[in-house]
């Protein structure tokens, strides 16, 4: 590039000294010949024929008088042949003034300033009145004229004093002629000057030529390429407007062939203008189309005026509204500070002013201008060259600067790229490279450089790098290949990108992904695996049992999933920790990984299909996917089989483990046809395992939806229930074991359900457990007791205290012992008249908040008791710490009483420890005589059961209340209804409701 342009420099100095030179020879000439003298002609109109004499009557008649007066002149003069006009040419006539006083010393020439007239023809009548006449212009060859002049011109010959000299100018153009008068010596020196002018010109156009080329236009510098194709249509055009063509080229075309030659020249130039203003303004998009299409259109107008001269004037109009229209996209760029584009303007700006001067000397109104008038397009034009070069070496210069710095960029990028870049040739030798800063590769550059890649790599290595190269030349597009090569004792994973570089050559660029495919493998690892147990996780497990569906369908196999949950492992989480818990579940994992076999698999990414896998859906949920499992027996043979590997102790830490789990079967196609259903009812199956006690598995069956539906159904009506109101409370009054008199009262929740009548508190207050909706009914049932009791209260009836009972949910849920105490202050009731009912798995959450938190409401004056006391896991040591008042003895120990001796040992046991413990005692259950004569003997205080009373709704239990006692041994025995309780009382428990259960929630 730089040799290019120095080239360049060198030819514009030589044609720069050229042009001086031939300028300081004109000066030179100029100023050693004598002063001569050259003017305008005082012309007077004869006729005018725009479209040709032929359509002119006046000029028809006239030429047709000329004509006969030369063809027969007057004695003693010769006959002449007046040429033939062009009828259909625009011609106009004049006649000429010449004042004889100012060429004294010999005959004027006369000559058309004007200098692409087709014919200048000259008549007059000599001294001796003989007619003569000259024909000149481009019409006529320059082998038949005395001088090489670009102007058409007529020497005179001798005159008389009054003589009429007439012209006629014939032009493809309506111009107004411009004619002149000099002497011999002013007319050969305005030649010399002229020929001058013309060669500085030519030179100058050259050299500018010479520069734009110089710019690398044939590389591909559009804007320069441009300027250089404007530069050459002028060159031509000049040649050809002002003879230098047909004066100095033995081979120029002849004169028949000038206007087609003028009008090619000039079409040129339009395009010329029109192809760099698209580059120098960069334009684009639809305007570049129109502006385009604009150019187009005047060139052709001007290519018609060969023809036609009306398409000289449209291509004028045309070129004139595009000047301006490209004049308006310039203003912008001229104010934002481009220099180019001011030069560019200014450039436009001058041939558009010397194209309207020439136009007003040639077209004008006939008003006087200067000689130069008739130059001033080719000046113009040759300024506009001269800006317009200017704002070529701006632009490029800039264009080469920015090209230098993003060199110098794209060096510094290509230097910082932790990348191997090589040159290789379609036969695989390495021609070039670059090896990356402080990145160790496979191979060095140097090892590469002029060496089959075959003969310095693995074979096949060399032979997939071969082979992409073949692909990028082949299909001429970007191909990418992998490597997997050992570097410094470790594999390391490369990626090849291969780009074509010419025909046949490629650019190799490796890099080094080993960082990348191991995080790929990680985060692959951590999308589709658990981090703890390193099983497959649930996303992986769907995928994978979408898959061996698909497969099962396609060889009409059967497939079994086995869903597994471990029993009580919340219980190991919160009494050992949850590390232990952790440690379980890898426990858990891998003896299923290692010891199962019987062809069954985890569904996991298809990496490797014949091993076996395992899936944690989350928590201490399990699956496993059985293929082809040929027979149902199969399956449960695997479930019992994981049961009993499960079932071995575990050593974590100190403590030996044993865990259980509960297992669900569901079969493809029999128990579902996509995986969303076999899955569901797989979950189904597990938990029905753990209804049915836990540590066994059972198989799916469409009854398990049945049930699992009608639960949710019931779910709904509850939450409906306690919307509209349905819920009520019954009581049943605590005797005294003495005499009967009511000591206690516990309120008893019912169901009234609007279509199953009396729903049993067994069947919804474990779903209400689960679901969460025992706290709002608690919260109901507290509510309402308390209520009751004010009423009572206001009613006069003597109320003892009331228990309600609290489930753990119940009690564990945020802000419920701030509840309490607000309810009580709400319903103004006395705070000692209310006693809750616990169980005994909440004393064995001994939390500081929760037994602070009783021991506030003790304060305020509320009991608190134990419910259903023996049953559970309670120690002398928690009923020390919670503020608890009274026990309550499980029916279950009263229901054997007095025939079973543990039964009563237990219940002995409990009266004995309670009263050294200072606590009252409750015997829940009571029905027969015998079992209320054996606890008054073992001195308990306090009965309960329906041996004196049935749950009772409020109004019946308000006329207990108000006797105060009941009998002990009611007329009638427990099966009739106690003393008070009307027709249809609706006390009595429904179907299926354990006698003394009391309405409480059955204990987990």
């Amino acid at each position: 590039m730089q040799k290019n342009h120095g080239m360049a420099r060198l030819t514009s100095k030589w044609l720069g000294k050229c042009l001086l030179l031939l300028a300081v020879m004109a000066l030179a000439l100029s100023g050693a010949w004598p002063e001569t003298r050259t003017f305008s002609a005082g012309l007077t109109p004869l006729w005018d024929a725009p479209q040709g004499p032929g359509r002119s009557a006046e000029a028809s008649r006239w030429l047709s008088q000329l004509r006969d007066t030369v063809s027969e002149p007057r004695a003693g003069c010769q006959a002449l042949e007046l040429p033939d006009l062009s009828l259909t040419k625009p011609a106009r006539a004049f006649q000429i003034k010449i004042e004889r006083e100012q060429f004294a010393a010999g005959s004027p020439i006369v000559y058309l300033q004007e200098p692409i007239a087709q014919f200048f023809i000259v008549f007059a009548t000599d001294v001796n009145g003989c007619p003569w006449f000259s024909i000149s212009g481009r019409g006529l060859p320059f082998a038949k004229r005395d001088i090489v002049s670009p102007f058409p011109y007529a020497r005179l010959p001798a005159l008389a004093r009054d003589a009429t000299i007439t012209a006629i100018v014939q032009d493809y153009k309506a111009i107004r002629p411009w004619i002149m008068l000099a002497d011999e010596t002013s007319f050969v020196r305005d030649n010399a000057v002229l020929w001058v002018a013309l060669g500085a010109a030519s030179g100058i156009l050259l050299m500018m030529i010479v520069v734009a080329l110089g710019f690398d236009a044939y590389a591909g510098s559009r804007v320069a390429l441009a300027y250089a194709f404007y530069c050459v249509a002028l060159q031509i055009w000049l040649v050809q407007n002002f003879g230098i063509g047909s004066a100095f080229v033995p081979f120029w075309p002849g004169p028949e062939y000038f206007p087609i030659l003028q009008a090619v020249s000039v079409a040129g130039v339009v395009l010329g203008i029109g192809c760099a203003v698209l580059e120098f303004l960069q334009l684009r998009g639809r305007v570049r189309a129109a502006i385009g299409g604009f150019v187009v259109l005047s060139a052709l107008c001007f290519l018609g005026s060969a023809w036609h001269a009306t398409g000289y004037r449209a291509g004028a109009a045309v070129l004139s509204v595009l000047a301006v229209a490209t004049m308006v996209l310039l203003v912008r760029g001229v104010f934002s500070g481009d220099s180019s584009l001011r030069l560019f303007t200014l450039g436009l700006g001058a041939t558009m002013v010397g194209g309207g001067v020439q136009a007003f000397s040639v077209v004008g109104s006939g008003l006087e201008v200067g000689r130069l008038a008739a130059f001033a397009f080719p000046l113009g034009s040759l300024c506009q060259a001269a800006f317009w070069l200017a704002a070529l070496i701006i632009r490029l210069r800039s264009e080469h600067r920015e090209l230098h710095e993003l060199e110098g960029k794209q060096a510094a990028i290509m230097w910082a790229m932790p990348d191997l870049i090589l040159v290789i040739d379609r036969q695989g030798i390495c021609l070039d490279y670059k090896q990356p800063y402080a990145t160790r590769f496979f191979v060095t550059g140097d090892e590469l450089l002029g060496k089959d890649v075959s003969a310095v790599l693995p074979s096949a290595t060399a032979g997939t790098i071969r082979q992409g190269i073949e692909r990028a030349l082949h299909q001429g597009d970007l191909q990418s290949v992998f490597l997997d090569l050992p570097v410094e004792g470790s594999m390391h994973h490369y990626e090849a990108r291969i780009a074509p570089h010419g025909p046949d050559k490629v650019v190799v660029v490796v890099r080094d992904i080993t960082l990348q495919k191991h995080s790929e493998e990680k985060i692959r690892r951590l999308a589709y695996f658990d981090t703890l147990t390193g099983l497959p996780n649930r996303q992986s497990f769907l995928e994978r049992l979408d898959r061996e569906l698909l497969r099962a369908r396609r060889t009409n196999h059967r497939m079994a999933l086995l869903f597994l949950d471990l029993d009580g492992f919340k219980r190991i989480n919160d009494t050992l920790g949850h590390s232990a818990g952790d440690c379980l579940l890898q426990t858990v994992a891998d003896r299923l990984q290692e010891k199962l076999r019987a062809g069954a698999f985890i569904a996991r990414p298809a990496l490797d299909e014949s091993s076996l896998h395992f899936a944690r859906l989350g928590g201490d949920e399990f699956t496993v996917v059985l293929p082809d499992v040929d027979t149902v027996e199969t399956a449960c043979l695997i479930a019992q089989r994981i049961q009993e590997l499960l079932g071995r102790p575990t050593l974590i830490g100190e403590q030996e483990i044993a865990v259980t789990s509960s297992i669900g079967i569901a079969l493809f196609p029999d128990d579902g046809a996509d995986a969303a259903t076999l899955l569901k009812h797989a979950d189904t199956a597990m938990y029905y395992a753990k209804e049915q006690g836990r540590n066994n598995w059972q198989l799916y069956d469409r009854t398990l939806t049945t049930r699992t539906t009608a639960r949710l159904a019931l779910e709904g009506d509850i939450r409906k229930g306690l919307e509209r109101g349905e819920f009520r409370l019954f009581y049943q009054p605590q005797v005294s074991a003495d005499d009967g008199t009511i000591v206690g009262v516990e309120a008893l929740i019912r169901w009234q359900h609007p279509q199953q009548g009396l729903v049993s508190p067994a069947r919804f207050i474990p779903v209400a457990e689960e679901s969460g909706l025992i706290v709002p009914i608690g919260e109901w049932v507290l509510t309402a007791a308390c209520r009751q009791v004010r009423q009572w209260q206001q009613s006069g009836v003597p109320v003892p205290r009331v228990a309600v009972n609290v489930s753990a949910r119940q009690l564990g849920a945020a802000g419920f012992l701030d509840t309490v105490a607000a309810i009580i202050v709400a319903t103004g009731i006395a705070a000692d008249r209310l006693e809750l009912e616990l169980t005994e798995s909440i004393l064995m959450d001994p939390e500081a908040k929760r037994i602070n938190g009783l021991s506030r409401l003790r304060a305020m004056g509320v009991h608190f008791s134990i419910d259903d006391f023996g049953t559970g896991y309670s120690s002398l040591s928690y009923i020390k710490r919670f503020p608890i008042g009274t026990l309550k003895i499980d029916q279950s120990f009263v229901h054997g009483l007095p025939q079973d001796a543990d039964d009563a040992g237990i219940t002995t046991a409990i009266i004995s420890m309670a009263r050294s413990l200072n606590l009252e005692v409750v015997a829940e259950g009571v029905e027969t005589p015998e079992q209320l004569a054996f606890l008054q003997r073992a001195l308990c205080p306090k009965l309960q059961g329906y041996l004196f009373s049935y749950p009772l709704p409020p109004d019946e239990m308000e006329a207990i209340l108000r006797r105060g006692r009941v009998a002990l041994q009611p007329p009638g025995g427990p099966s009739g209804p106690p003393p008070g309780q009307g027709p249809g009382g609706g006390g009595r428990p429904a179907a299926g409701q354990p006698p003394g259960s009391g309405g409480r929630p059955p204990r987990q």
